[in-house]
């Protein structure tokens, strides 16, 4: 499912910037992707900018919204010497702006930071998503792994993290098809609260 930008008026996006902690006011900014940079790599293409022209990084996040969702993605902007806010980063999905927050208390440093999300479709489903995403980034970044580039797994762990993976793209093919707990798993073996659905509780303790 494709995010999109919302408005910084949007209640949603005033109970995210509650859930993050801060009191900041976002505003949109345009993106214009430098010719050098890389695909989500925003602190390394602001780093590379700042060397070339000048300026500064901004650091906050980006915010993203869907029908299920609105989620904050820890995201850094460049400043050119002129006070000028852009997004220089190349998305996936070509956007001409997106809304941004900026946080004065934060300080990248060079580990992965997990995004903030927060169900607003009332489908407990969004729920478990979340929860699978938020597993996944524990797994991902544990210990050393949150300044690594590459992802080595083994043993129980790296089944676990298959099994997320798995849970991922099914619980977004779910969603897309309206359904909740109580309907058909994505795997077609039971309903999703009698299959995967009982995968979670299982492996919360052992993340």
């Amino acid at each position: 499912m494709i995010p999109k930008v919302p408005a910084p008026e949007d209640q949603d996006v005033s109970k995210l910037i509650e859930a993050i902690g801060i009191d900041a006011q976002p505003i949109y900014v345009a993106v214009k992707p430098d010719s050098r940079a890389l695909i989500n790599e925003c602190f390394p293409n602001v780093a590379e900018k700042i060397k070339s022209e000048g300026g500064s990084q901004i650091v906050g996040w980006q915010i993203w919204k869907t029908q299920n969702l609105i989620e904050a993605e820890f995201h850094a902007v460049w400043r050119s010497d002129n006070n000028e806010l852009l997004d220089i980063t190349p998305k996936p999905v070509p956007f001409s702006e997106i809304l941004f927050l900026e946080d004065k208390g934060r300080v990248y440093s060079r580990s992965q930071v997990d995004n903030i999300r927060i169900n607003i479709s009332g489908n407990s489903l969004v729920d478990d998503l979340i929860s699978v995403c938020e597993m996944l980034f524990k797994i991902e970044n544990k210990g050393s792994r949150a300044y690594e580039y590459q992802l080595a797994l083994s043993g129980e762990e790296l089944k676990i993290w298959e099994i997320l993976q798995e849970m991922k793209k099914g619980l977004s093919l779910m969603l897309s098809q309206g359904l909740t707990k109580h309907q058909g798993c994505f795997c077609g073996r039971d309903k999703y609260r009698k299959c995967h659905g009982k995968f979670l509780p299982y492996v919360q303790g052992r993340v």
